[in-house]
Order: C-alpha cells, then structure tokens, then sequence
C-alpha cells in the first residue's frame, strides 16, 4: 500500500501531461494515455512525483502557488539582468562560484532548488555535496557575495520546506 500512492500520483500526472500534449479526449488517446502512463509509473516505482496526493492538501498547494510566484518572479528579473547584460556591453561581467548551506532533509526539496537555481538565468547550480551547495554567478552580486548567494538560496529553500517537510 506504501507503494501504490506514489504509482497512482505518478500515473496520473504523466496521464494529465499526455492530455495537455495531445488535446485530445478522444477515448482511444485516452486509453493509450492511461497505459503509457501506468507503465511507466510502475517501471519508475513512482519515483518520478512521488506521492501528489499528499501535495494536494490546502497549506501545501497554498505553499507551491506561493513557490510558482516567486519563482517566476526572480526568473523574470533574472531574465532581465542577462538581457541588459547581452546588449549593453558596458555592464560589468565577474563570473565566480560561491558555496551556500542547505539544509534540508528531502532530496526532492534539494533537487528542485538545485534545479531553480539553473533554470534562473545568470546563476547555476554546479554541485551539491551534504549540506553544500556550489553556484556560479555570471556576475557576482554587490556587497557580500556569501550572503547574497545564501540569501538566494534561503529564498527557494524556505518555500520548499513548507512543501515537502
């Protein structure tokens, strides 16, 4: 039974992914949808999601719509900085990599900061070790660059802690 909920919740997100992708409720997608995704939610022990149904209670979705905007947010201005960085050469580039605590007891949890940092442009998450992670900058922030970096970090843990621990 511990098993079951995790393959459920994985089979149906990868079923509403193929009906976002398809658009499509004709019986026979559907059907073909609901198969691919049972076996690969039973070939991957629903590895892939985890348990969503837990994800589903008020607090938490309250906690991954606040993660979404801040997310969004600071890849918005993220994205900005790199585009005032691409077509005004004049603005200073000083790449570095800096070291950041996280503590955080989910291995999901640490993977999707690791992963929202990447996918903030202008900062990457290049290792993960224990309670460290390393981040290139493409320009190192003003003033403490440890804090600003850890400040970064703080931002996209502290949310994912109220989702996943």
């Amino acid at each position: 039974m511990r098993r079951i909920m995790p393959v459920l919740s994985t089979a149906a997100l990868l079923l509403f992914i193929w009906i976002f992708l398809t658009l499509s409720f004709h019986p026979h997608e559907l059907l073909l949808g609901f198969a691919v995704s049972l076996i690969i939610a039973f070939a991957t022990h629903g590895a892939f999601s985890g348990n969503l149904f837990r994800l589903l209670k008020p607090a938490r979705f309250a906690a991954e719509v606040s993660y979404v905007f801040y997310f969004s947010g600071k890849m918005f201005m993220a994205n900005i900085d790199v585009l005032l960085r691409v077509l005004c050469p004049v603005v200073p580039v000083k790449p570095g990599i800096v070291k950041a605590s996280l503590m955080m007891n989910s291995e999901r949890a640490r993977n999707i900061v690791a992963n929202s940092i990447t996918l903030t442009p202008g900062t990457l998450t290049v290792e993960m070790t224990g309670t460290e992670i390393f981040v290139h900058w493409i320009s190192l922030p003003d003033g403490d660059i440890h804090e600003e970096t850890q400040k970064m970090v703080d931002g996209f843990a502290n949310r994912l802690r109220r989702i996943f621990e």
